[in-house]
């Protein structure tokens, strides 16, 4: 078997869609090349201009660059709330702190989903060749539809104009509050100035910390003062919550047939998904 998600399942005006593997599971006594073999055929029978995955098994990894995907790994860039004296989620190293931002005038806002396609449309959000390319419907049917989990979508301004949309999903164990930044659109430029207001976000909500799994963001997440996990020795910021595990978990993808800014984010693929579910939890 081989699992797929189309873009285009959330918006199938979508111009550049794609789609994103998920489960890839061959018996073991089958497995010379009849997983090589789904996927190919999978290739030929999807229309598609690009195809990636987030979180594919290491052993896999030289499987796909040898078809031609680039791999890699998302970045994890983090804030800790400054106004916690210790925390019950996070384990960080005694003294550390982050790299205060230049002040910059980025606001937050959120955008209500009764309303959310008519704003994010009025906002000519900055247009860009990257894949995978996403849309407002697409954002909208994909996360504020979503039949199991609660997100958020903010609107990030800059004083300049720029503009783009985060969105969040809050993570609870044992009472303590994380706020993961599963996927982006839009100016790149609007989050270099978002210090403060990742910071006020932070303090309204009493959440540990935020993380944000992406590539190619690198430059502007630094600007707004949120560190990379990959760099603080002894830091713990756990990711999985179903069940809780307080380690630090590493995501790998790969990707192929993108061009230009390729912004590959943690609710791509099926990496922000449920785990578990309540016994009485129906779908219409």
């Amino acid at each position: 078997m081989l699992g797929f998600i189309p873009t285009n399942r959330y918006d199938s005006s979508l111009l550049n869609s794609g789609f994103w593997l998920t489960t890839w599971k061959v018996r073991a006594d089958f497995a010379h090349g009849l997983g090589v073999s789904l996927l190919r055929s999978l290739a030929l029978m999807e229309p598609h201009t690009w195809i990636g995955t987030v979180g594919l098994n290491p052993s896999t990894r030289g499987i796909y660059e040898l078809l031609g995907y680039k791999t890699g790994v998302l970045s994890r860039y983090f804030l800790l709330n400054d106004e916690l004296g210790s925390f019950r989620l996070a384990a960080a190293p005694d003294g550390f702190s982050h790299q205060r931002p230049d002040s910059g005038g980025t606001k937050f806002s959120v955008i209500e989903p009764n309303n959310f396609i008519e704003i994010v449309d009025s906002l000519a959000l900055e247009p860009s060749i990257s894949i995978p390319a996403k849309s407002p419907r697409y954002l909208y049917q994909r996360y504020l539809q979503n039949p199991f989990y609660k997100y958020e979508a903010l609107l990030a301004e800059d004083e300049d104009g720029a503009s783009a949309i985060l969105v969040i999903r809050r993570c609870e164990h044992a009472g303590a509050y994380a706020i993961r930044i599963v996927d982006f659109m839009g100016a790149p430029k609007a989050i270099a100035g978002a210090g403060d207001a990742f910071r006020r976000l932070l303090r309204n909500s009493g959440a540990e910390y935020l993380d944000f799994y992406c590539t190619n963001l690198d430059a502007e997440l630094s600007m707004a003062g949120l560190s990379r996990q990959e760099e603080v020795s002894g830091l713990i910021l756990p990711s999985h919550f179903e069940p809780f595990e307080k380690r630090n978990v590493e995501l790998t993808y790969a990707l192929k047939g993108s061009v230009g800014r390729a912004i590959v984010c943690k609710g791509d693929a099926d990496q922000d998904r449920p785990n578990s579910l309540p016994l009485n939890c129906q779908l219409e």
